[in-house]
């Protein structure tokens, strides 16, 4: 393929940790508290098992099937026509959830910022935005991460120290008064969001040393745990019970903290931070739909691909929900089964029906990127 870019270790470790953080630091700390109220935050950390298990898949799976993406050795695997169609479906896994994930993006933004903006305008700019990174290629968004994924933490770190005299840490006791069911049934939702650390399957062969490759998604994986723990640990410890009937208690949290000697207006820079780790997570998901479709279709360069794609990226945007509300109930209960089946079972599958047939695959001729 045209892709000619190589990404490090550290890039790679940063665009897996936004592909999830972008969307679960907002979102999450009140979904997981609604199920599991003052316990919320262990379910981060029981989701980050089942996503080091992925990670240490999609790496078994490049090693086994140097140079391809997932596209081309579901090709290799299952025979010219079963890959193929497995692979459309794939595409489509891509295409809908950036649809979710761009409304998500877009009632955030009409929500908080610009209430009076059609919601069509934040998608066409996002969208236009993506395009126009994907084509200079994946080195593009790696760079952009490098730079954001250390301005995300330490604002976060700064939200922390300035909210320290509003928490009462009391509020995480007693500690499992429930039982750990309801951290199970909370950590659904980020098993599902974790594994889209799947995408590293579509990028491996671009990674500048992939040998490395397990070893950086696992420290992403672990990093995401620990960071979604401590954001509902600090959310819990701040407003209590309430947190599980917010939508988007980070950003009630960013506007509670005092900052008149800090600044005026710190959820600004947090909007504008977080936009621009949407416009990473957007654009990763864009990049793996176009590479995607370009292989599937066994052409030579995926740019021509790249306006197109877009077209039915605004398209499903607008009609993947009614309304956020819709949305949110889609993200809790629809998403997390049918991300299960793209994320873990198929690659599970994959990877025994590897081990079953052996080092042959490993003798493939290699396809055409």
């Amino acid at each position: 393929m045209v892709e000619r870019g190589k990404i490090s270790c550290s890039q790679t470790v940063y665009l897996l940790f936004n592909l999830v953080g972008a969307t679960a630091i907002i979102f999450l700390p009140g979904i997981t508290a609604h199920f599991a109220g003052r316990d919320a935050w262990m379910a981060p950390l029981v989701a980050t098992l089942p996503g080091i298990c992925l990670a240490l898949v999609v790496s078994s799976l490049a090693r086994r099937f140097p140079g391809q993406t997932i596209i081309q050795y579901l090709q290799t695997l299952l025979g010219t026509w079963p890959g193929r169609a497995a692979g459309f479906f794939y595409i489509f896994f891509f295409l809908h959830t950036n649809g979710v994930i761009i409304r998500e993006f877009g009632e955030l933004m009409v929500t908080m910022v610009m209430p009076l903006t059609p919601l069509l305008v934040f998608h066409a700019v996002i969208i236009f935005l993506c395009a126009w990174a994907i084509r200079g290629g994946l080195e593009i968004l790696a760079r952009i991460m490098e730079l954001t994924i250390p301005a995300i933490v330490f604002l976060f770190l700064v939200t922390i120290l300035l909210t320290a005299q509003d928490m009462r840490l009391d509020s995480l006791l007693p500690v499992l008064e429930n039982g750990f069911k309801p951290v199970i049934r909370a950590s659904l939702p980020p098993i599902g969001w974790r594994g889209e650390i799947v995408l590293l399957a579509m990028f491996f062969p671009f990674l500048a040393s992939p040998d490395q490759g397990g070893r950086c998604a696992v420290t992403a994986v672990v990093f995401i745990g620990l960071v979604l723990a401590a954001d509902a640990v600090v959310n819990t410890v701040v407003f209590g019970d309430a947190v599980g009937r917010m939508t988007t208690p980070t950003f009630s949290l960013v506007r509670q903290v005092s900052v008149a000697n800090f600044v005026e207006r710190i959820e600004s820079v947090l909007v504008a931070i977080w936009v621009v780790g949407m416009f990473g997570k957007i654009g990763v998901f864009y990049y793996t739909a176009v590479l995607g479709s370009a292989q599937l279709a066994n052409i030579s360069d995926y740019r021509p691909l790249v306006f197109p794609v877009g077209v039915i990226l605004a398209a499903l945007s607008m009609h993947v929900s009614e309304n956020s509300v819709e949305m949110l109930a889609y993200i809790i209960e629809g998403f997390p089964p049918f991300a299960y089946v793209f994320e873990y079972i198929i690659p599970a599958f994959l990877l025994v029906l590897a081990i079953l047939k052996g080092p042959a695959g490993k003798d493939k001729k290699r396809r055409r990127r």
